[in-house]
């Protein structure tokens, strides 16, 4: 029988409010802060009442990754809760890689109770004078777009609405609620409605008379570019980007995408170094892409316009971000898309297409094992094992010139911030919302130790979302390795065989870390036997259900190849 408005605690009421307002599930790392949410969850288990699922996770990269990897593929929020400051701390890192990559979640956290005696809720473990912080939200604040602490039960209501909202609206991305014991466990006496109080801020259309100054820019220009790396978080804008790459003759690079925009078998997909194009375009689009080239290294013609738009066009949240432009539209990308699709193309489409056609990077030579077990061989391995349902998630490894996608939602990166250990969480959160999709993870092996792999495998076999990792094993920090030798090409570390701080040897046997968590795990050295070794790990979770690793021993890469 349903618990009477009176008879309700906040916790019970505060995940009742949840679910109603379409949380489905609840990813946590638990503490001494949790009681009054266990003891609601019992309850509602008792009584049938809707609440989200709980979802245990043995640490917090894991639970950050898991409703930051289910929001990326469904476009729907999803709460975290960990426990107190301590386990705020361990969630910087991937709320700090949801805030670059306008990722909504809703993070919440236990505070130390603040009472000493007397008070339910209050201070009855010794950790409780220790673990309490002045300003526990600080330390996170520049990773989320609102933070608060609940402070009384009667805020519930419009605390939780409001946050919904910030976190929801345009740019999106994670918020932090702190939620003190005390009130937690205090009586619910406020009514709270079944839907929303309050609704999510939306993109703006774009004006029609910025689009007539783009469209003439558009109009006259001989050699268009458009650069973006995001566009496809928005599924629409896959098509809307499409019909306008066509109309107009647009060449499209894709540069560091996080999400695959427009079909890489596209004849205006222009592939992912923008510097070609940029030496000689007119005019420069730009939707959606925080770094749009390296201004050390190429740059836009002096004369040609750039234009830049999006929801945040300016990023206005990075302290030192300077690319020029003519035109700035804070807009819609898919609206925006919309209204130049209806301009009237150019006379000039045959010479764009001419120009792209000349730029356009022909068909790459296929890898063979021969050559060795090379990126561009593990990554072209890859992509001949998928198939319409599989799902790849990249944190620094593939060579993308080697795989095809052809529809959105297939492909996914890492955040611009780059804060490793994403990659594995956030696989279990697109399996979590994509139950028939084929998930591969791939990462380095630096990357997969960031990942916190035994957690990692714990939740995957746990509830049931076998996942396929990809370790591209070079026994280096390849990031640090590469960041050395452009800044000194010839100096003494680039002579080195094993440079300091960039070595990751002895390489652990990492095959064996899924083994003693009941899944497939295989090492791969001879280059020939990858393929097979590949379908071995696809039967394993496709058919078997286990969560699988390919421990894949890559080459080294001692000199500074670019």
């Amino acid at each position: 029988m349903q618990a009477s408005q009176s008879d309700q605690t906040v916790a019970q009421a505060y995940l009742q409010l949840l679910a109603s307002r379409g949380i489905e599930y609840l990813f946590g790392n638990a503490g001494t802060d949790f009681p009054p949410l266990i003891e609601a969850y019992a309850k509602a288990q008792e009584s049938g009442i809707a609440v989200p699922q709980p979802i245990l996770a043995p640490h917090e990269n894991i639970a950050i990754g898991m409703a930051y990897g289910f929001a990326m593929v469904t476009g729907r929020m999803q709460a975290v809760m960990v426990h107190v400051g301590v386990g705020t701390a361990n969630s910087i890192c991937g709320l700090f890689n949801a805030s670059r990559q306008a990722i909504p979640i809703f993070m919440t956290a236990g505070r130390t109770p603040w009472t000493e005696k007397g008070i339910e809720g209050g201070r009855n473990n010794y950790i409780n004078w220790a673990q309490e912080m002045f300003d526990q939200a600080g330390m996170l604040r520049e990773s989320v777009k609102w933070d608060f602490e609940l402070k009384h039960p009667s805020q519930l209501e419009t605390v939780v609405d409001r946050a919904m909202a910030i976190a929801r609206s345009e740019p999106p991305g994670p918020i932090y609620l702190v939620l003190p014991r005390e009130v937690l466990s205090a009586t619910m006496t406020e009514q709270v409605s079944k839907v929303t109080t309050l609704a999510p801020s939306v993109a703006a259309h774009p004006p029609p008379d910025v689009i007539s100054q783009i469209g003439e820019l558009l109009k006259s220009a001989k050699r268009p570019v458009l650069i973006t790396s995001d566009a496809g978080r928005d599924h629409k804008a896959w098509d809307a980007l499409t019909r306008f790459a066509e109309k107009h003759a647009i060449a499209v690079v894709q540069y560091r995408p996080r999400f695959a925009s427009i079909s890489t078998s596209h004849p205006m997909h222009a592939g992912y170094d923008p510097a070609p194009y940029l030496r000689e375009s007119d005019l420069v689009l730009i939707t959606e892409c925080d770094v749009p080239w390296i201004p050390d290294q190429v740059e836009p013609r002096a004369d040609a316009k750039v234009v830049q738009w999006g929801s945040d066009p300016l990023f206005e949240n990075y302290p030192l971000r300077g690319f020029r432009s003519n035109i700035t539209l804070t807009a819609s990308t898919v609206a925006t898309l919309e209204a130049l699709i209806a301009l009237p193309a150019s006379a000039l489409i045959s010479q764009r297409l001419d120009w792209v056609g000349q730029l356009r990077q022909p068909a790459l030579v296929k890898p063979h094992s021969d050559q060795g077990m090379t990126s561009a061989w593990v990554s072209y391995c890859i992509g001949q094992a998928c198939d319409e349902k599989t799902v790849i998630l990249n944190e620094y490894s593939l060579a993308l010139e080697q795989l095809q996608f052809t529809k959105p939602g297939n492909y996914f990166s890492h955040s611009p911030a780059g804060g490793l250990g994403w990659a594995t969480g956030a696989a279990l959160g697109v399996r979590l919302a994509r139950p028939d999709a084929t998930v591969i993870a791939c990462v380095g092996d630096g990357t997969y130790m960031f990942g916190n792999p035994t957690p990692f495998h714990f939740v995957s076999r746990a509830q049931s979302l076998p996942v396929l990792t990809v370790i591209f094993n070079n026994r280096r920090w390849g990031a640090v390795h590469r960041a050395t030798l452009s800044m000194y090409p010839q100096g003494q570390a680039a002579q080195m065989k094993e440079p300091p701080f960039s070595t990751l040897e002895p390489s652990p046997d990492y095959e064996k870390i899924v083994e003693a968590c009941g899944g497939y795990g295989e090492k791969v050295e001879d280059a020939s036997q990858l393929p097979a070794a590949l379908k071995r790990a696809l039967h394993a979770i496709r058919v078997k259900g286990l969560p699988a690793v390919l421990n894949v021993i890559t080459e080294i890469n001692y000199k500074r190849t670019s």
